[in-house]
């Protein structure tokens, strides 16, 4: 047995201990389009759902925050990583991440963060789905 098949073997019992850390409920998005709202007739965004389901939020000290300013409004942009379950699939630049519900483990100022994924960062032996993404505040 080589020590690819020894690495292969070991992943399903990686991937559970991957997921066990995402105690997190976390919901992508992904825009469709524009509608009349029934009630205003102002028009709205309108999103088709990806994946929701459980999840972790992780931010790193390597990716730093900076301030923008957009029409004199200035506003901040984080950088944060969202882990899946690997059978979360499908997950495309610009989905929208909300975290909908955390874990009695988790920061509960997590509650409702929203953020716009920059990257699926895809790879081989992998335990679970790290997306790159940025939370505007």
């Amino acid at each position: 047995m080589s020590f690819g098949d020894d690495i292969a073997a070991a992943l399903p019992e990686l991937r559970a201990h991957a997921e066990s850390l995402m105690t997190d409920t976390i919901r992508l998005e992904r825009f469709t389009g524009s509608a009349p709202d029934p009630v205003t007739l102002e028009m709205v965004d309108t999103y088709a759902a990806v994946y929701e389901g459980k999840g972790r939020v992780q931010r790193s000290g390597q990716l730093s925050p900076h301030e923008s300013v957009a029409g004199e409004i200035e506003f901040g942009i984080n950088a944060l990583m969202v882990q899946l379950p690997l059978s979360a699939s499908g997950i495309k630049k610009g989905d929208r991440v909300t975290v909908v519900a955390v874990g009695s483990v988790s920061d509960p100022d997590m509650a409702g963060l929203g953020a716009t994924v920059q990257a699926n960062l895809t790879k081989t032996h992998a335990t679970k789905r790290t997306l790159v993404c940025e939370e505007v505040t």
